[in-house]
């Protein structure tokens, strides 16, 4: 399992290489969701080990949003660093996927080889269909637990 911060990191890394294009801060999120999805359905383990919140566009990680959210609809152009360190010393780094991760790095790419082609608002617009695990709360920043995304029957 890795941090939301590393997943995002994947997608932005294949931004940046051209390997996806039109990465704003929807459609990593929506591509994160699906990342997720796809992991509870097939392995029935998380690969993120943070928590979707049901946002007004469809299922967010508030910790991503904090830190891509000035992109807005501009493409994101940098990978997230976080800090890291104690009183004496400060350290930046950058969460990433173990690059030995063949089963992770494979379904990233099976993520943006089904959902890359589209917009942050075609996958929000995915996200919000009838009975999708999005739709069975309010948008109100309400917590979606991993068993109801690995039962979402539209993914």
């Amino acid at each position: 399992m890795y941090s939301s911060f590393a997943v995002a990191n994947a997608f932005i890394g294949r931004s940046l290489a051209g390997k996806l294009h039109g990465l704003n801060s929807m459609k990593l999120q929506k591509l994160m969701y699906f990342t997720q999805a796809w992991h509870l359905k097939v392995k029935g383990t998380p690969v993120i080990d943070d928590t979707f919140t049901r946002g007004d566009h469809g299922p967010v990680l508030p910790s991503i949003h904090h830190q891509v959210k000035a992109y807005d609809t501009r493409n994101i152009t940098q990978t997230i660093r976080i800090l890291d360190g104690d009183d004496d010393r400060e350290v930046w780094r950058v969460p990433c996927i173990q690059p030995d991760d063949q089963s992770t790095c494979d379904l990233i790419d099976a993520i943006i080889g089904r959902y890359g082609n589209l917009s942050g608002l075609a996958l929000s617009d995915l996200t919000h269909a009838p009975n999708s695990a999005w739709s069975q709360g309010r948008a109100d920043g309400q917590a979606i637990l991993n068993d109801t995304i690995r039962s979402d029957p539209t993914i």
